[in-house]
């Protein structure tokens, strides 16, 4: 299982471009945030620059991109940062932008993997606490996508990546490690089909949209301004939006993610889920008790304590015993003998009030 401390960055470092769907130009600055901080949006572009985490309940909507809000107050096109400081284990920071949309670089999130291997990666004195997944979570769209996450002591992605009229179908499959992120997810650029040029332009999107940043397929003909970068280098990307949106949940996640025709939208819903679901577990689980410890030796009553007490909580206990008297206190009796059961009865007995 994965372990450790959580991790921040060293110290401020900044970026500077255009975004993508506003074509404003911006500077981003990530800077150093404490344990248990979590991620957080700062825009400083506006009176009180105030905050917004990092959280899938500020999902605000996910045409082409993920955006948050906090009331009035917007950032865009979260994913690609988002999903670099997961990639590269960071737990805690502040993204600082003066504009409502972080720069686009190149279409990938290599620049930003660069950003933090540059500010530097701080260990915190703080364990960190993951979100492991314990039973599968499964969401279905109207669409066609089917996302699931099972249980695993990793973190896993497994994307198959289809396009319109089942064009360009693409697989990627990688447990997710600093290292496996910054080779084999982070150069992956976006991508967009020739036909949804147009109506993104007349909803006022990618305005900052280009060659330079994206790689357009028209047809069966692609057209970028460079080689591709891997043969299956749209599913790539779209495992790297995924980790983005998954990253919402607002903890590193064990657990391993199958994604058919993802999107913001279907990955976002599965975040919601996954939260909710993780939410509950907790609900249910046992107050922890304090158990002594040291030089003093519990006896059989202060044992017998405890164990009452999970039960009231909600714990199933299971106890093995030669004592007739500590048996009674149970409410199911099995009595066995070299491995064969001899007797089974359910047992009355009185609940302290």
């Amino acid at each position: 299982m994965a372990c450790g401390n959580q991790r921040t960055v060293g110290s401020p470092a900044s970026l500077a471009g255009t975004s993508l769907h506003t074509g404003q130009p911006v500077t981003l600055t990530l800077k150093p945030a404490p344990a248990d901080f979590g991620i957080k949006f700062r825009r400083v572009d506006i009176p009180d620059q105030p905050f917004i985490n990092a959280d899938v309940e500020k999902v605000q909507t996910v045409e082409r991109a993920t955006s948050l809000a906090e009331g009035s107050v917007k950032v865009h096109t979260v994913e690609h940062i988002l999903s670099a400081l997961t990639g590269m284990g960071i737990d805690n920071a502040v993204i600082e932008m003066d504009a409502n949309e972080p720069p686009i670089g190149d279409g990938s999130s290599a620049p930003y993997v660069e950003l933090i291997k540059s500010a530097g990666i701080v260990e915190q004195e703080v364990p960190r606490r993951y979100l492991e997944v314990r039973e599968a979570v499964t969401i279905e769209t109207k669409g066609g996508s089917i996302l699931t996450i099972l249980p695993s002591k990793q973190f896993r992605v497994s994307v198959t990546c289809v396009g319109p009229e089942n064009r360009i179908t693409q697989y990627f499959d990688a447990v997710i490690t600093p290292e496996t992120y910054e080779k084999e997810l982070a150069p992956a650029r976006t991508f967009t089909f020739y036909e949804d040029i147009k109506p993104l332009l007349e909803k006022g999107l990618i305005k900052g949209g280009s060659l330079e940043n994206a790689v357009v397929i028209r047809g069966e003909e692609l057209m970028s301004k460079e080689p591709m970068r891997f043969i299956n280098e749209f599913a790539r990307h779209k495992a790297m939006d995924l980790i983005g949106d998954l990253s919402l949940c607002g903890k590193p996640i064990l657990g391993h993610v199958i994604a058919i025709k993802p999107g913001h939208g279907p990955n976002t819903e599965l975040t919601a889920k996954l939260k909710k679901e993780h939410r509950r577990n907790q609900q249910m689980a046992p107050n922890p008790v304090n158990v002594p410890y040291g030089d003093a030796v519990l006896d059989i009553n202060e044992v017998m304590s405890l164990l009452k007490e999970l039960n009231r909580d909600g714990a199933t206990v299971v106890m093995v015993t030669h004592s007739e008297e500590n048996a009674r206190e149970a409410e199911r009796i099995i009595r066995m003998m070299d491995g064969y059961i001899l007797t089974e009865s359910k047992n009355i007995r009185v609940v302290d009030t």
